[in-house]
């Protein structure tokens, strides 16, 4: 086949039985996340530029590399959103919610873009399901948020998930460790590869998130940030881990987690899953304390996290499903029509049936031994026939695909000798 038109690197179609996948999984996730508190968002996919570089940042990779910009006809910078808080908190200031007593709580399931190397479970658009808390400074609520992700991961049977966590303090002690860091590394620049130098200068702690061996050693060099939290920071996160032990929840202490956003301020955590030899991120989340004020916003404290749909998937053992050899959805009865005539009628029974459970009529015209098959693949515990005889009684044939067992049933009679059969 010559095809004229093929989706964009780095992008793919999602149908028929990895989207039921999809859907199990999505259905699971809105019901945790509604009984921990959080109600739904859902914001535009384009934002202004503005936003995400004031709020992930200049010197990190999504903004310096990663990040879908164009111009409108009327000259206006415009992304497509790379991640969803700075989105939220936009949403968050612009509708009023700042007038909203104790703290507001969203969730969201949605995808996102960056320009990054397409791989396994990674891709230029791709899917998060995430929480955002706004308006809480305690350290309790850092934990159960951290808990909320991790039952989300229950909720579809995850299974050897890490947590990593970290505190990289507040704008009251971090700089201090910067101008530490900073230095260590401007003494030892000849160990720093030419690609990653601009970042001694300009933002020192995003190289904890290189992908380079050599850096990663030399880092290991330097003291921990935890090292340099002042009393408030330390006081926050000991609490953290407390409530967490509290919770039972195991964690590993990670000093180096520094997550890859500029707005992250005290708690930052990572789940992880092995991966070969390596671990593979999951979700990841934190507090940014600063960011609604950075938005223009009051003063206004706020902790979140964000799960990789596809990375989630890969963990969970669902690999990407070929769509010729996928099955379509499933469904409770299958009804078998030989002509237009038997198709119509058919139709008419369907439609008695639709407000109880799934049911397909089969339109095609094919020889029955073919539609059987079809129903058998639909895996349908049911199969109804409409023929010429059927029509003229006003009668329908039952077949029980899981017994054996045949029946005619009068289609005014139809539901419930369909309830009796699904029910039994």
């Amino acid at each position: 086949m010559n095809l004229k038109y093929r989706r964009l690197k780095g992008t793919r179609d999602l149908m028929l039985e990895e989207a039921e996948r999809w859907a199990w999984c999505e259905e699971r996730w809105a019901d945790v996340l509604d009984r921990y508190g959080y109600g739904e968002i859902r914001t535009p996919v384009i934002e202004p530029t503005e936003l995400f570089l004031r709020s992930v940042g200049e010197g990190t990779d999504i903004v310096d590399k990663e990040m879908y910009t164009f111009e409108t006809k009327g000259g206006e910078s415009l992304t497509l959103r790379p991640e969803m808080t700075a989105s939220v908190v936009r949403a968050y200031l612009e509708n009023g919610l700042t007038r909203q007593p104790g703290t507001v709580k969203f969730w969201y399931m949605a995808p996102m873009f960056r320009h990054d190397r397409p791989q396994a479970g990674r891709y230029r658009q791709f899917h998060q399901v995430g929480v955002e808390a706004i308006g809480s400074a305690s350290p309790v609520l850092d934990a159960e948020v951290i808990r909320a992700a991790l039952a989300l991961f229950e909720a579809v049977d995850a299974r050897g998930i890490t947590l990593l966590l970290n505190s990289i303090g507040c704008p009251a002690c971090r700089p201090a460790f910067l101008d530490e860091l900073g230095a260590f590394l401007e003494a030892n620049l000849e160990r720093v590869p030419e690609t990653l130098r601009g970042r001694v200068a300009t933002n020192p702690l995003r190289l904890y998130d290189a992908k380079d061996d050599g850096v990663q050693e030399l880092l290991a060099d330097f003291r921990p940030i935890t090292d340099c939290l002042c009393a408030g920071c330390r006081a926050h996160h000991e609490t953290v881990r407390g409530t967490l032990g509290d919770l039972g929840v195991a964690f590993v202490d990670d000093p180096t987690l520094v997550r890859g956003l500029d707005y992250y301020t005290r708690t930052t955590f990572e789940l992880t899953a092995a991966s070969g030899r390596k671990q593979s991120s999951l979700a990841g989340g934190g507090r940014y304390d600063s960011l609604v004020e950075q938005c223009g916003g009051p003063p206004t404290p706020a902790v979140g996290f964000s799960v990789g749909i596809e990375r989630t998937l890969l963990h969970l053992g669902d690999e990407t499903v070929d769509p010729q050899r996928s099955r379509q959805s499933t469904v409770d009865v299958y009804v078998a029509a030989l002509d237009e005539p038997a198709q119509r009628y058919a139709l008419a029974a369907a439609d008695l049936l639709r407000g109880y459970c799934r049911v397909e009529v089969d339109t095609t015209g094919r020889a029955l031994k073919a539609q059987i098959k079809s129903a058998n693949l639909r895996r349908a515990r049911l199969l109804l026939v409409a023929g010429e005889q059927e029509q003229a009684a006003d009668t329908l044939q039952l077949k029980d695909l899981t017994t054996g067992e045949q029946t005619t049933a009068a289609r005014s009679q139809l539901l419930a000798a369909v309830r009796e059969v699904l029910e039994a």
